[in-house]
This record gives structure tokens, sequence and C-alpha cells, in this order.
């Protein structure tokens, strides 16, 4: 190298050395005070909040480890907040940061200590959160990420208060922050985290607790306990931060019981559905925005339950997948999801606002009582159903259904952007399956619903009584079908103004001949029999059932019963808003008989207790059964296209369908 160019590199050398040199000294005398007011504009234009520092700021650079003491920090809230609590205020924070690590990009604090911070976290109805950067986004955004904490060694605080005002989980806490070296006399932890108010105007109550934060690693697992108590609802939790203090890297085992699950809404802002009390223990990981649940083994009512789940919550709206199984299920455990009212004292449900009943769409009655209904009044939460995505598959092997025998039970969940949809759901029977499809639309003002049902080769003969001679009044292997569309936030309302069609059809079986003698009706061998409950059967050679349904009214237009000695028709309507039975059933002798009075019989009352008489006083004409069955049978080719067109073919339909055409 020419010796002028080495001169210029050595004084260039200490020209930089110099600076460095007056740097430092600059830095290391300079009155840090006066910083102050360009890192609180810098701070409060990067967090979008007023950001002052209040007391004095020192600093300490002649280390590895500089050390920085701030006074008075305080960091307002968002514009839309109305609080006069800043969101925090710390009296006093002391750190110590690792100065070589930084140059790579790692951030590692040996010490922080907090005096007497005061953090208040307040989240709107709207879903804006003075902790976060967003206010109201499209429910699909992409989601804010767990918090990752700088790794901090030794981690202090010292008489830390907290105040969470949470407008969408209805949660009012206030609580205490503490963590010290050592655990102190009369305390189970040295770090601990208590929170004490309401949920849903219910008692809330939690406490977190770990071990010292001193001397943390983080390739080190930090152990911590959750204990929390929210109306009749208890969680118990063992987990640990995999890598302090990562809160994307989590770990639990958890234990949760309660009385409905969909109590659970207010602490996980799952939409889960009603249930009857729960007890069930579970593994759950968190890694980043993915969380899934796995070992999950409990009861629902006196159904067991397990299975597993796995939770995206990298948008807004979170997406829930998996597979539940159930070894023995019990089939009224299921009716609270289905709209049955949960109602039990000291659940979270239990004291909120009642949503108002819907009026559009709906022909109200007069209702019958409560605890008689057969459709449910229970309100489907929308908004619930709006937060969040699912795609679940649930099986149940060994069914408890009472008199109803079944073998299996399977639905697929899907809920995509307020579409909530069974698709399908299948009920087995010992001979036959129940199959369809139900989507309940709740993207609008009032929901809107649409059932298709299908029921395929259900023998009628497992359908009996709760006595045990009981015996069923038909025989034969059934095909029917129902569509129903309707509006309403619950199934009450929606049947009450449903719109649709039901239709059955029994291409071949047996009725009890004291009612097909009946409906004739011979009085001395129809009732006679009847009253005996004879086992005598006579042959249906072919039956078919409609039901048109309007407004929430089930007029049966074509029913016809054709057996061996009477043709039946029936004719009426079923009021499904009160739940009221207005039927008629008539017969046509095929022969001539004697001491013949030929009047229906009605079928009245309400659908869970109906009425089954003979009303002597309404005395048909000679002519009206047969105008009625000619009416009944013109449109059977109708009826057996929309439950299957095969049985069209069936030999004893096709016999019924050639009377019909032929008006013989």
């Amino acid at each position: 190298m020419p010796p002028k160019a080495r001169t210029a590199l050595k004084w260039t050398g200490i020209t930089v050395l110099g600076l460095f040199v007056v740097v430092l000294l600059v830095l290391a005398f300079a009155d840090w005070n006066r910083l102050k007011g360009p890192i609180e504009r810098m701070a409060s234009a990067a967090s979008g909040r007023v950001v002052k520092i209040e007391g004095d700021l020192d600093v300490h650079i002649w280390s590895f480890t500089p050390r920085v003491r701030v006074g008075g920090l305080v960091v307002g809230n968002p514009p839309w907040e109305q609080a006069k609590q800043p969101m925090v205020q710390i009296e006093q924070i002391d750190l110590q940061v690792k100065l070589l690590p930084l140059f790579i990009g790692d951030v590692i604090l040996p010490r922080v200590e907090l005096v007497k911070p005061n953090v208040y976290l307040h989240r709107d109805v709207q879903g804006r959160a003075n902790w976060t950067f967003e206010s109201t986004r499209p429910s699909n955004a992409p989601a804010g990420k767990p918090a990752k904490l700088p790794v901090v060694r030794d981690f202090l605080i010292q008489d830390g208060e907290l105040t969470v005002r949470d407008e969408i989980l209805k949660l009012k806490v206030d609580g205490s922050v503490q963590a010290h070296e050592s655990i102190g006399q009369n305390e189970t932890f040295a770090f601990r985290i208590r929170g004490k108010g309401t949920i849903n105007q219910q008692p809330f109550n939690m406490n977190v607790g770990g071990g010292p934060l001193i001397n943390l690693d983080p390739d080190d697992p930090y152990p911590f306990k959750v204990q929390v108590a929210a109306g009749d609802i208890r969680v118990q939790s063992d987990g640990k931060v995999k890598k302090p203090f990562d809160l994307g890297q989590v770990e639990l085992n958890v234990h949760a019981k309660g009385g409905d699950l969909a109590d659970l809404y207010y602490l996980t802002q799952l939409a889960l559905p009603n249930t009857p009390p729960f007890d069930f223990s579970a593994h759950v990981e968190r890694d980043g925005q993915i969380t899934t649940v796995n070992k999950l083994t409990g009861k629902v009512g006196r159904s067991d339950i397990g299975g597993e789940l796995r939770l995206d919550s990298s948008k807004k709206r979170p997406s829930l997948t998996g597979k539940l199984e159930s070894r023995q299920l019990r089939l009224m455990d299921l009716a609270a999801s289905l709209g049955a009212e949960p109602a039990k004292a000291g659940s979270l449900e239990g004291h909120s606002e009642a949503p108002k009943p819907s009026t559009e769409g709906a022909k109200e009655a007069a209702p019958a009582k409560a605890s008689a209904r057969l459709f449910p009044t229970a309100r489907l939460q929308v908004n619930r159903v709006r937060a969040m995505d699912a795609d679940v598959r649930f099986q149940a092997g060994s069914i408890d259904a009472g008199t109803v025998p079944l073998k299996k039970v399977a639905f697929h969940i899907k809920l995509d952007d307020g579409v909530l949809e069974l698709a399908p759901f299948e009920l087995e029977m010992p001979q036959g399956l129940v199959r369809g499809t139900a989507r309940v639309d709740a993207r609008g003002k009032i929901p809107e619903s649409k059932v298709d049902v299908r029921i395929q080769n259900v023998q009628l003969d497992q359908l009996k009584g709760k006595k045990p001679d009981a015996k069923p009044p038909l025989g034969g292997i059934v095909q029917a079908r129902a569509v129903i569309e309707g509006k309403g936030d619950s199934v009450h309302d929606v049947m009450a103004g449903a719109d649709g069609r039901v239709s059955l059809v029994l291409p071949h079986g047996e009725v009890n001949a004291a009612l097909a003698e009946l409906t004739g009706i011979n009085v001395a061998r129809g009732i006679g029999l009847l009253l005996k409950g004879s086992d005598d059967k006579t042959e249906i050679r072919c039956g078919v059932a409609q039901f048109n349904v309007k407004d929430g009214v089930m007029r049966a237009d074509n029913v016809v019963f054709d057996t061996k000695d009477v043709r039946i028709a029936g004719r009426g309507e079923i009021r499904l808003g009160p739940e009221e039975l207005d039927l008629s059933i008539k017969g046509e002798p095929k022969k001539l008989r004697l001491a013949r009075l030929r009047t229906p019989v009605e079928i009245n009352g309400h659908l869970r207790d109906p009425s089954i008489g003979v009303n002597a006083g309404k005395v048909a004409k000679q002519g009206a059964v047969a105008a009625a069955l000619g009416a009944v049978v013109a449109p059977i080719a109708a009826v057996i296209a929309f439950v299957d067109p095969g049985l069209a073919k069936d030999e004893n339909c096709a016999a019924l369908l050639e009377t019909a055409e032929t008006g013989s």
C-alpha cells in the first residue's frame, strides 16, 4: 500500500474513533430529559395515542447492559375512547437491555421492574379495542398476532392494577398484578394476577399464578396455573408458556364444568350450542394463531363426548374445525342444541336480556303451555353465529332415545359467514333411515330457515308406545319427505309461519282392523274391536298422505289409505303456531254393511297430547265420502313423485294410481 494511502487510512480511523468517543461522551453526560419531547412525539405518531413522560428520563450507557429509568409514563387511549382513565399509567420503569444482541436483532432484557403500573383495557360493542390498532374491519380480515414480548430474565411488578371492560363479553373486572423475586409470606405464587367482577351480570373471579419471573430462560417453559369462576362455570388449568414470553406458544391441561356449553362464549368467544350440564377435560396447545384441542373427554348431560378440534384465529372471524363422537348418546341431551330451553339457575345466559321475538313471517295463535310445546321457543344467538365459522362432524354409535329405536346419529355442522347448515344429518334405525339437510341464513335482520327431511324404508312396527304391551296402529315400511321453509329466530317462530310440503307413502302395510272398521263405520264391530284392543290386522294396499303447509298451517289435501275392506280418507289441518290438531278420518266400505253410521273419526287437541274419538253428532250425507275420495285421489301421482318417483312402479301403489285415474 502506498505511504499516502496508509496515512489517509490512519487519519480516517482516528477521525471515526474520535467521533465515536465524542458521541459516547455526549450520551454519557447529556441531559436525557431534553429528549423527552422528541421521544413522546415519535411514540405518539407510531401508536396513534398520546404518549407522555411526566417524570425524569435517565439513561446509563457505560455498560454492556445499559440501564434506562422512565418516570411517570402515560399512554393514552385511541380517539374513539371516551374514558378519562389512560390506557397505561406507570409510576416508574427500570429496565436493562443487552447491547450486543441488538446488533443481530434480538432484544434481551436482563431486568424489568414496573412500579405501580395501572392498565385499563376496553373493547366496545362495535369490537374496537383500545389495545389494538384496528377499529371496525370486515369479519374475515386478518386478525392481530399473539403478543410476543422480549426475553426478560428478571421481571418484577409492584402494586399493579388492572381494569377490564369488555362490552361484547359483558365483562367488568378489577384486578391486581404482582411479580416478586420470591414467594412472599402467606402467598402461594411469586407471580400473581387476581381479578374480580362480573361477566354478563354474574359473579366472576380469576386467579393466575406462577413462579418467580427471575432467571428466566427463553428455552425453558414457564409453568403457571389458572382458576376461573364465571357464573356456574368452573375452569381449572395447569399450563406453560413454552418460550417466555411468547404468548403464541402456550400449552394447557384444562378441566371445565358448568351448566351450559353456550355460556363458554363469554370466556372463549366461540359460538357453542346450548347443552345440559357439562364436565370435560382437554389438552390445549396454541401455536401462533392455531389452537388445537385434543384428548377431549367428558360428559354433556348423561352422554359421553370425545374428539379433537382446531381453532384458526388468523382472521378476525375465527374458524373451528374437527370431529366429535359419543359412544353412548342420550338423545334428550341434544334437545337444547336443537332449540329447547336450557334455562338453568346460575347460568350466564339466565340473566342476559332476552331477545325480542320476531314477528315477520309468523302467524301467532293462542300459545300452548311452554312445557307442552313441541317446537322450542329458545332464540338463536344471531350475533354469535355471525362471529365465527365452523366445520365440525359429530357421530354417536349407541343411542338412548326412549321409545324411538335408533342405532346411530351423525351430522355435519357447517357455519360460514352467518349461514348455519346441517348437511347432512342422519338418524339410523334398526330398519330404516331418517336423513336430510337444514339451513339457517342469519345474515339478514330475521333468520331464514329451510329443512328437507327424508324418511327412507322405516318399519312402522318399530314405533310403539311406552307400555310394555303396546302395539303400533300401523305396520309396514314407510317412505316420506318434508320440505319446510320459514323465518324467525326460534324453531317455534319458523314453524308458526312456515311454508312447504309434507308427504308420506306406505306402499304396503297393515292397519289395526278396529281402526279400519271404525272409519267404515260398523258400530257394533268397529268400536267393539277398538275397545278390546284386538290384534286383528287388515292389509293396506297402498297409503298416501299429502300436507301442504302455508303460513304455519298444514292442510291435509291428499290422504287416502286403501285397505281390503275400507278405503280411508282424511281431511283437516294442523296449526303449527298453537300446535293444535283438527283432523278427521272417514272410510268408505267396499261391501254393504248393516248397522253402519257414516261419521268421521276425529283427531283433536295438542300435538303432544292428541285426543282421538268419534263424533256421532256429525252425520255425513251419503255422497260426502265418495266426493271427498274423488278430490283426494286425483293428485296421488304428484305425491309419490315428491317422495320417491320409483314408488309409482310399486304393485300396490300402481293399482291405487290406476283407480284414481279411472275414478273407480
